[in-house]
């Protein structure tokens, strides 16, 4: 004892070579656990933050897309089974319409831009994105569509969720589409075939049949929290509707935020 303090004594038998395997043994600790917390602040920003951006971009494109809309009644408008008119085809980038699946409303951001191509930069602002090299809206053929998962709006978070019958409505410039869930599959995202889900008629790999039908795929990737399969759900062609007519039945009771 000095000066009336507690002296620290070293513990018996720790010699030098403990000592520093202690600590090391403390650094690496340390170290695990700042590493742990870069990990979770990016699974934060990747899953909550990239949400939040995406999100905000699509609001502005809705805005700006229903801005030009003709305003529809809000009840049942006329259902038409004939062939639909042809959606032009759009620049990269630009926006083809809405996407409305009344089976996840309350679920997930509902009223998403659809916009022509399927980069990043295209798929980053909450939209579902349109393979250019498939079918217009309304042509017959595939109109084959991609969006995410999780990440950047999670749009195609409740893809799992569709069944059959299930209804799937695209709104464009003066008109509805409505399509319903005939099928799904789940495929290896290295499957050499894959191309074959987006062909004008699916399942054809040389891609050199001739359409007779309408039909719309959606594809994500899976599992929810995964990149290494694909989730694909192809719907049929069943209606359109006018929009001076008012909207099709499944929106009739639509929410309106």
């Amino acid at each position: 004892m000095a000066g009336g303090g507690l002296v620290r004594h070293r513990a018996p038998g720790q010699s030098r070579a403990v000592r520093i395997f202690n600590g090391t043994l403390t650094g690496i600790g340390e170290l695990l656990i700042t590493a742990g917390l870069v990990v979770a602040l990016f699974l934060v920003w990747q899953l909550w933050w990239t949400g939040i951006d995406a999100n905000a971009s699509a609001r502005a494109v809705a805005t700006q897309f229903h801005e030009k809309q003709v305003e529809s009644p809000q009840k049942a408008g006329t259902k038409h089974t004939d062939a639909p008119p042809v959606m032009e085809q759009v620049g990269y980038g630009e926006t083809i319409g809405m996407l409305v699946v009344p089976k996840w409303y309350g679920v997930t951001n509902n009223n998403m831009p659809i916009i022509e191509g399927t980069g990043s930069d295209v798929l980053d602002q909450a939209a579902a994105g349109h393979y250019t090299n498939t079918q217009q809206l309304g042509e017959l053929g595939n109109f084959a569509i991609a969006g995410h998962r999780r990440t950047y709006g999670n749009n195609f978070r409740w893809i799992d969720r569709l069944t059959q019958g299930d209804k799937v409505v695209v709104e464009v410039d003066d008109r509805y589409l409505v399509y319903s869930m005939v099928s799904s599959e789940i495929i290896d995202a290295t499957d050499p075939t894959q191309m074959r889900v987006v062909a004008p008629v699916i399942d054809d790999l040389s891609w050199s049949k001739t359409p007779t039908e309408r039909w719309m795929t959606m594809t994500t990737c899976h599992p929810e929290y995964g990149n290494w399969q694909r989730y694909i759900v192809h719907l049929k062609f069943e209606s359109w509707t006018p929009q001076d007519t008012g909207v099709p039945a499944e929106l009739v009771d639509e929410p309106t935020n």
